[in-house]
């Protein structure tokens, strides 16, 4: 459900010993199409050697005179995300070694993990997907936070496509995606969670919620869109404090807080008073 260090390591590695020769290891470098070894000193683990390192050390040297300690190790159920943060918080980091039981299993490089994250974004919003809002979902519950899903659906999107066109349909899908974007704050998490659905996660209260969703419904339904497509939406909202809550099954508890507040979107759609906004009590027992 949340991608993991273990779902993406590269494998493909040696381990060397710190006195063995550059020209050696250049070899095994080429031979076998690796980017990173682990160096050692008997059993203990002392640097890495990158093909940057190893591109500019002269072939004569040992390993010890061309490995670099810039590195850090985490361990295998890491998840992407925070590995992400490790990067970006370590400029000078350019692979990050994953341990299972005290044993490296394989390593991910900046640009390896680009390409990973490059996975979770919507090619058609520039979004991120669904793994981005789960993980935040994650860390806001291991917090102890107030949680609130902000869930919106837009209407009669099938309509839309049939009528106006796939291409027309996606340029709504883009523009809205837009607006979302334009009307959330930093400490906001906003991601694409499938075809017309879109979430946003964020720690504020009921009426708080509310605010916001009133204030995007209304960016949704006066836009100029192409062909004059009108177009609306409605909002599901969840909320639960977990500030006095210890989650055993976070997983199962993200699940739910998501399907709830998918839910809801779909009791404003059906809402006899035409309220395009459904706020739902979340119910942890639900969980359980």
């Amino acid at each position: 459900m949340i991608q993991r260090a273990l779902d993406i390591l590269d494998k493909n590695f040696y381990k060397i010993d710190v006195l063995d020769g550059v020209k050696k290891v250049q070899e095994i470098f080429y031979q076998n199409n690796i980017e990173c070894c682990a160096v050692y000193d008997k059993k203990k683990l002392v640097g890495v050697l990158t093909l940057r390192e190893l591109g500019i050390a002269h072939p004569n040297r040992i390993v010890a005179d061309a490995m670099t300690n810039r590195y850090i190790s985490v361990g295998a159920e890491t998840y992407v995300w925070d590995i992400k943060k490790l990067f970006n918080s370590n400029e000078d980091i350019d692979v990050i070694l994953v341990e299972n039981r005290g044993k490296i299993i394989g390593f991910i490089t900046k640009n390896h993990l680009k390409v990973e994250l490059g996975k979770h974004i919507d090619l058609l919003t520039g979004l991120y997907k669904s793994d981005y809002l789960f993980y935040h979902l994650h860390t806001l519950i291991e917090q102890k936070q107030k949680v609130s899903l902000i869930f919106i659906d837009l209407n009669n999107f099938g309509y839309i496509d049939k009528k106006f066109g796939h291409i027309n349909g996606d340029t709504v899908l883009k523009i809205v995606a837009g607006l979302l974007r334009e009307n959330i704050q930093p400490d906001n998490f906003l991601c694409r969670y499938a075809g017309d659905e879109f979430a946003i996660l964020t720690s504020y209260s009921e009426d708080k919620c509310k605010v916001l969703s009133e204030k995007i419904l209304m960016k949704i339904k006066q836009y100029s869109y192409p062909s004059n497509i009108k177009v609306s939406a409605s909002i599901g909202v969840v909320s639960y404090n977990f500030s006095e809550e210890t989650i055993d099954n976070k997983i199962n508890t993200i699940k739910n807080l998501v399907n709830a507040a998918s839910l809801a979107s779909t009791k404003a759609k059906q809402s006899i008073s035409n309220n395009p906004i459904f706020i739902e009590k979340f119910d942890i027992m639900e969980t359980a």
